[in-house]
């Protein structure tokens, strides 16, 4: 009876809720740091595509190499100095219809160009950013009678030599996601009369092409604001030519 009594005491009870709460936490606690990854995964993250994991129903992403091309071509020579606030161009479609958006090229991003470093763009949590970091092209219009395999030596010698090529996303560096890659083929590259690199006739008009590049390809990206961040710097392999130093960064809002 003196037992009985003793268990239904109030100091029992509280005593038996601080222990069951104890043990609560303790199971919870346990649970966490063991399986930290399955909750850390459940939250969503930059991710990119590389050339062995392309979007769904895409077979190479190399023709995108030249759809940029065509993009960045088609602008002014005052692109080289100044941008816009948002500086971005349709991409077209990859796999099963995602749609791409193209960003502008970095090795414009000069001093001059405030605005390169100050881009303010809004994309949708449905489509993919691709960045070019830094491409080398030439053409059979700038150089008749070169054949593909020069035309490519050509395009990569312009890419020569890089002393830093970085780019970070949300202030992690992601340069490691960086691809490069060449063109397999010549691709057709149309050059419109007013063109960013004031090229004039003959060599305006649609000429083969061969081009290397590097660039970064977004997966869809988390809804929210992120930062990209570029730098590169690349000695010309031409004797007296200045380093080249290109400095950008954009703001990134994604919407639902």
């Amino acid at each position: 009876m003196i037992k009985l009594m003793y268990l239904s005491s109030p100091y029992s009870v509280r005593v038996g809720i601080r222990y069951v709460i104890f043990l609560t936490l303790l199971i919870t606690s346990i649970l966490i740091i063991g399986n930290p990854l399955r909750l850390y995964a459940s939250q969503p993250g930059i991710d990119f595509y590389s050339s062995s994991s392309l979007p769904a129903g895409t077979k190479s992403l190399e023709p995108l190499i030249g759809k940029w091309r065509d993009f960045w071509v088609d602008h002014p020579v005052s692109y080289h100095e100044s941008w816009p606030v948002c500086l971005k161009g349709d991409g077209g479609t990859v796999g099963n219809n995602q749609s791409v958006v193209f960003l502008g090229d970095p090795a414009s991003a000069v001093e001059k160009n405030v605005n390169a470093r100050n881009q303010k763009c809004t994309i949708s949590a449905h489509q993919l950013l691709y960045l070019t970091v830094y491409s080398g092209v030439c053409n059979d219009g700038e150089y008749p009678g070169k054949s593909a395999a020069d035309l490519l030596k050509c395009a990569q010698d312009s890419n020569k030599v890089m002393k830093l090529m970085q780019v970070k996303v949300d202030g992690k560096d992601v340069s490691s996601n960086i691809i490069r890659q060449s063109t397999s083929q010549p691709f057709v590259f149309t050059i419109p009369p007013v063109n960013p690199y004031e090229l004039k006739e003959p060599i305006v008009g649609k000429h083969n092409a061969m081009a290397e590049s590097y660039y970064l390809f977004f997966k869809s990206m988390p809804v929210g604001d992120h930062t990209i961040e570029l730098e590169v710097i690349r000695v010309p392999l031409e004797p007296n030519q200045p380093v080249e130093h290109d400095v950008a960064k954009w703001d990134i809002k994604v919407e639902p």
